[in-house]
């Protein structure tokens, strides 16, 4: 049975490109710049919950090698039609042992998908044990200005998860990554641009 998330991301997987676009969401454009110095091209970067593409795109420009996992394959099929990324697999991205082996990837990336997730452990886990000592580790969390933990969405259900700093810099510690830069930014809720939710992205490197 699928879960609540991926059965939403399935039915806007149609739309996710055009809603990006018209709630101004610049999350893969903020995660690039962080890590543009540290990238090579030619180099691999696994772009966890890639979605429809638009996380990893830019690194693909830079001459990279895309490689993606999803849990939905709605969204999959709208990235792999445009024929950029390397290899796309299905995967639960909580659950699953990840289908890579140790020390494949020299950077990795989760561009607006945390605040789906209350606990993060996993991905950063599952990160460290795919990347090679020395790469980086680009993404993004939503955060909360008044000390809220989570909220539920009105229009999908979803429960939506903000994590703050202390958050970050334990699991960043405990899976033997250091931040390199943070930065803040912030995304129109809806089109009608009437309220924002406040990001947070993060560069760390594994050491």
């Amino acid at each position: 049975m699928k879960s609540t998330i991926i059965a939403v991301h399935d039915r806007s997987a149609a739309v996710y490109d055009n809603m990006s676009i018209l709630i101004e969401y610049h999350g893969h454009e903020v995660l690039f710049g962080l890590a543009y110095e540290y990238l090579s091209a030619g180099s691999t970067v696994l772009d966890i919950g890639i979605g429809t593409g638009l996380s990893s795109y830019l690194f693909y420009k830079a001459g990279l090698k895309v490689y993606g996992i999803d849990g939905s394959e709605k969204m999959l099929d709208i990235c792999r039609e445009k024929g950029f990324t390397t290899e796309l697999k299905l995967c639960d991205l909580v659950v699953d042992r990840w289908p890579y082996e140790d020390a494949k990837f020299e950077n990795t990336m989760a561009c607006g998908i945390f605040h789906f997730f209350e606990k993060l452990d996993t991905f950063f886990k599952e990160s460290s044990r795919v990347m090679k000592i020395g790469g980086t580790f680009s993404f993004t969390v939503m955060v909360s200005e008044n000390g809220l933990l989570n909220y539920t969405d009105t229009d999908s259900g979803l429960s939506i998860y903000y994590h703050n700093d202390f958050q970050i810099t334990e699991l960043i510690n405990k899976h033997g990554f250091e931040i390199l830069k943070c930065v803040m930014f912030f995304v129109y809720k809806t089109p009608d641009k009437k309220g924002k939710s406040m990001f947070r992205g993060y560069l760390a490197k594994k050491v």
